[in-house]
């Protein structure tokens, strides 16, 4: 999630302490219009009150509140503000004052500001029409909050090979067997940086599990990465004689989380999750929902290009790469 610091003072830059989910960066109150105009991805806007020019607080929030995908967040660290609670009554997420200043604002007091938002709100906070039941329940930054028999939303991502019926007729079983473990091997380390976990194998493909903070969406990036770099498989790593097609489709949605699925799962996700990749993405395609894009590094948007409606969801697909020939 992007996290932006409205400041004249550039002492105020050490105290913000996030890292990983969270990208940081600090901006002149000259820049405020252009930049708040400029946001396309969910943001929380961490206003300085003691720079702030004396009358403009009313319509910056008012700018703010026009947006959507945008939040705010107020620092007072010199005390001006006389009524605190009047300030959360009014949409803030988060106050700081002088002493939370001195403790720093890290990760987990941003996640704990995000939590405070979704509690206010009736609908999914971050606009996130795709999931089952409008329900944002978050399983974190990486595995370690999430407890098996428990609800929570999550990336799902399909990926199968392409042509599997002909290599059937192809390959010997031995061979074959060989081949598939190493793609799949190749997967998992692919994904593991942004702590996927390869939860459904189904002979050529599968489902990978990504944990979702709701805040970004990093596996999108790790998956863009992959699909630019896959022919290195094939030349160094893929047992396979031909280069591999396969196609993958993302999109974030809620299950209940088992260790190992053994098709005790039911989920609306999961069923939607595996006909995006079966019946909408072609061969060699890369697909994902809206919701996925939104949460995705706002630098690879202009990479997406339309693919059309699916299920009550607009899709988009990944423009692939050139390869030359010859």
């Amino acid at each position: 999630m992007d996290v932006l610091v409205f400041s004249d003072n550039p002492k105020l830059n050490p105290a913000f302490k996030a890292r990983g989910a969270f990208r940081v960066k600090f901006l002149a109150w000259k820049d405020f219009r252009r930049q708040v105009n400029a946001q396309a991805v969910p943001t929380l806007c961490y206003l300085d009150l003691a720079t702030l020019p004396a009358g403009r607080l009313p319509g910056c929030l008012r700018l703010i509140r026009s947006c959507p995908q945008l939040s705010y967040a107020l620092i007072d660290r010199r005390g001006q503000l006389r009524d605190v609670a009047r300030v959360f009554h009014e949409g803030a997420a988060d106050y700081v004052d002088r002493e939370a200043l001195r403790e720093g604002v890290g990760s987990r007091r941003l996640l704990r500001a995000l939590s405070y938002l979704r509690t206010r709100r009736s609908e999914t906070p971050l606009g996130l029409p795709g999931i089952t039941g409008g329900k944002l329940l978050p399983s974190g930054a990486d595995w370690s909050q999430v407890v098996p028999e428990r609800e929570y939303t999550f990336g799902l991502l399909f990926i199968e090979l392409d042509g599997k019926e002909e290599m059937e007729k192809k390959y010997g079983v031995k061979n074959l067997t060989i081949a598939v473990s190493s793609f799949r091997s190749f997967i998992e380390k692919a994904v593991k940086p942004v702590h996927g976990r390869m939860w459904i194998w189904t002979g050529f493909g599968g489902i990978v599990l990504f944990p979702f903070s709701g805040a970004d969406c990093p596996a999108l990036g790790c998956l863009f990465r992959l699909v630019l770099f896959k022919h290195l498989y094939d030349i160094e790593g893929s047992h396979f004689p031909n280069f591999l097609s396969f196609r993958l489709g993302m999109m974030i949605g809620n299950l209940t989380y088992t260790q190992r699925n053994v098709g005790s799962v039911v989920s609306d996700s999961l069923n939607s999750v595996f006909h995006l990749g079966q019946e909408f993405a072609r061969t060699g395609q890369f697909c994902v929902t809206e919701e996925v894009l939104r949460f995705g590094h706002p630098a690879l948007k202009d990479y997406f290009l339309e693919a059309g409606h699916f299920e009550g969801r607009r899709i988009l697909r990944m423009r692939m790469p050139l390869h030359r020939r010859g």
